[in-house]
């Protein structure tokens, strides 16, 4: 095995392209993207943002409470006194005002400014670039949201959110708003289920929440590991690709001829792989950590941790590189075969946060993304640098032996018998 483990390394070691692809490329794009989006979420206790928003009120609250008495008669089927009982217990709440109060309350006011506008004059200046969105509130959105939960309904009517182009000053204001709305449909269903017409809605605070972290997670810390796991995705591929050229030099063939079992030639791959990328991860780490002081003040028990890690996702990548060189020893066209590892790679590497980041993306990218190999990655080292908990680790790490496995089974299973290979 020895020899084969040798030969993989020096065909990789010698592609000085690949190598300085691998190593160097990484680090500068650490060193560009930190650069580039510092001071957005650094260390600071106040985030330096200044978010532009416009609110057209559309609505007459005035006539609200009226609206809700005809409705609960006329809709719902309530006598007039029942109906007056609920309108009288609802004139504490009014969703606009409350929406209000904690858009322009003081934990907000700092670093966000709230316009009320008319629609046409708030929708030019959105879409000339003062104002980053609007939040149209449309006519009869009190008294349709107070019916809709005192009648367990569903509302008819909602707020309109609106922006010319989505940036993170625009998504941020975005999820202010829908944190908002969550919040208030989650008060409402409590009120519906203890009968409690009284009780106060307690709407979400302002300002940034402090979730009990050890540490600190940052944007330099996210880039130095995104494109750690991103780049080691280009190993196993670089790894893949070299097995097109052992094929075409007739490698595998005089392999055959020696007498070796192939499965050593699957086997070379996989080891090799595992030592390139462990080797390759910690270059950009250190590298980076180095240069930019990524993970300042940390134990030998963290850095302990971090190896281990990186260990599991160096296993996870032998195990895709021995799928894709059955892959290439299986199909006759090499170069189709090169194309499909880059798209599986831009695949993962998009769905696992190294392309985009991860927190921009929406929900349901987000829960496949923490599937790849490389999103797992990220989210155990992301959970690692702030709480250094091995509990918030054994899950993810448990997931990334059972894909090695998986990966590893369908290779080895995959690879051509004698006389198979293309």
């Amino acid at each position: 095995m020895r020899s084969f483990i040798k030969k993989d390394l020096l065909i990789f070691l010698r592609d000085w392209k690949e190598l300085l692809s691998v190593l160097v490329l990484p680090i500068i794009l650490v060193v560009v993207l930190n650069f580039a989006f510092a001071g957005l979420f650094g260390d600071d206790d106040k985030v330096s943002m200044n978010l532009q928003l416009a609110i057209v009120n559309q609505d007459d609250e005035s006539e609200a409470m009226e609206d809700l008495n005809e409705r609960l008669v006329s809709e719902a089927g309530l006598g007039e006194q029942e109906a007056n009982a609920i309108v009288e217990a609802a004139g504490s709440i009014q969703p606009v005002q409350l929406l209000s109060d904690y858009l322009e309350s003081d934990e907000l006011k700092d670093w966000m400014t709230v316009h009320h506008l008319e629609e046409k004059e708030a929708a030019n200046k959105v879409k000339e670039g003062e104002l980053d969105g609007m939040l149209i509130i449309p006519d009869g959105y009190t008294a349709d949201s107070l019916y809709a939960s005192f009648a367990d309904e569903s509302a008819t009517k909602s707020l309109v959110y609106k922006m010319e182009e989505e940036t993170l000053d625009s998504s941020a204001l975005q999820q202010l708003v829908q944190g908002f709305i969550n919040q208030l449909n989650h008060q409402f269903a409590i009120q519906e289920i203890t009968g409690g017409a009284d009780m106060d809605v307690v709407l979400p605070e302002g300002g940034f929440e402090d979730l009990g972290t050890e540490h600190n997670f940052t944007l330099t810390q996210y880039f130095t590991i995104s494109m750690g796991a991103l780049f080691a995705l280009f190993v196993v591929t670089t790894v893949a690709m070299k097995t097109g050229l052992e094929i075409r030099g007739q490698v595998f063939n005089r392999i055959l001829l020696t007498n070796s079992h192939p499965m050593r030639f699957l086997i070379g791959k996989m080891v090799s792989t595992i030592c390139l990328v462990i080797l390759q991860i910690i270059f950009v780490l250190m590298v980076s950590h180095f240069i930019l002081d990524v993970f300042p003040g940390r134990t030998l028990g963290f850095w302990g941790g971090i190896l281990v890690m990186i260990v599991l996702l160096a296993l996870v990548m032998s195990g895709l590189a021995a799928i894709f060189t059955v892959v290439l020893l299986r199909m006759a066209n090499i170069d189709a075969a090169n194309g499909l590892f880059m798209f599986i790679l831009l695949l993962l590497g998009t769905l696992g946060g190294g392309f985009v980041p991860i927190y921009m993306m929406p929900e349901w990218m987000r829960s496949i993304g923490e599937w790849t190999p490389n999103g797992l990655f990220l989210k155990m080292l992301t959970g690692w640098v702030q709480f250094e908990d091995i509990s918030f680790i054994v899950q993810p790490s448990i997931f990334l032996i059972g894909i090695f496995l998986v990966f590893t089974f369908i290779g080895l299973a995959l690879f051509p018998k004698r006389g198979k290979a293309q």
